[in-house]
């Protein structure tokens, strides 16, 4: 549809504001005497033929309607008086309608664009907040995967120190058999020292010295025993928490690999809410 309309001022310009948003719609010209008017400003920058004389343009047969903002009784009698018959007139009181259209749309439009504008606001905050956690839960997870390599070490170690004393316990009854041995010979020494009588008296002193070593080397070794039990067991809690750590980091990894997923679906959203924020301030 083909429409003039025929006033510069601010009435005029809500109009042309309206119609040049409507594809279906073309404006042929603008008119005004004042070619600095709202309207003729808006005409040139958007391309519109402007004009301080539409008289001769009510003839053109493509114009299908002209619209009248002035609201002047003057201007409605030159129309009426040149216009052809199929031409269609918009007086001014029904303008009216069209320019609290356009009011309450560029109200509308003035809300959209605040909204959008607040709307890309929080996406840039969730955006930076979900940046921050997945570079934190990223961090997370090398750490938990670093912490579940070093108890796997730690497991070995435990073992092999728990293996080591096992062989401890091996060479302490190795030396149990020598005190039991070395606690006979000493008493058969005693006893040789005995027999001789006078002459023995100082391989008496070698047989008792000989003796209390042995009992000293049985106490020792027993005590000693008792450590390398105590380390066994010690090894063996120390194993345990170790397998526990490893479990804990474990399931850190499969936590944080749960999180950086959603946080995923959190971008893919946030991207589709950018879209719409875009596309609300293209409108």
């Amino acid at each position: 549809m083909k429409i003039g309309i025929i006033s510069g001022g601010h009435g005029g310009l809500a109009v042309l504001n309206l119609l040049l948003s409507i594809p279906e719609v073309e404006v042929m010209w603008v008119a005004d005497l004042d070619a600095d008017a709202p309207a003729m400003i808006r005409a040139r920058e958007a391309g519109v033929p402007e004009t301080n004389d539409f008289i001769p343009l009510l003839a053109d047969k493509d114009l299908h309607m002209v619209i009248e903002v002035t609201g002047l009784d003057s201007v409605k009698a030159l129309i009426y008086q040149h216009k052809p018959e199929h031409l269609l007139v918009m007086e001014s009181e029904e303008a009216k309608l069209l320019i609290t259209i356009v009011k309450h749309k560029e109200e509308t439009s003035r809300q959209l664009v605040k909204n959008a504008e607040k709307l890309a606001g929080y996406i840039e905050e969730i955006n930076a907040s979900a940046q921050l956690i997945r570079d934190r839960m990223k961090q997370l997870t090398d750490e938990a995967e670093k912490l579940a390599e070093r108890g796997e070490e730690l497991t070995r170690t435990s073992k092999t120190a728990a293996t080591e004393a096992e062989k401890t316990q091996e060479i302490l009854r190795f030396i149990e058999e020598i005190t039991k041995t070395t606690k006979i010979i000493g008493i058969n020494a005693a006893i040789e020292a005995s027999r001789v009588g006078k002459e023995g008296q100082g391989f008496a002193v070698v047989a008792a010295e000989i003796g209390r070593l042995a009992e000293d080397s049985g106490k020792s070794n027993k005590e000693i025993a008792k450590i390398t039990h105590n380390i066994v067991k010690f090894m063996e809690n120390i194993h345990l928490g170790i397998a526990q750590s490893k479990d804990v980091a474990k399931n850190q990894v499969t936590a944080a690999a749960e999180v950086l997923a959603i946080l995923e679906k959190l971008a893919d959203v946030s991207l589709q809410l950018q879209e719409l924020s875009n596309n609300l301030l293209e409108l």
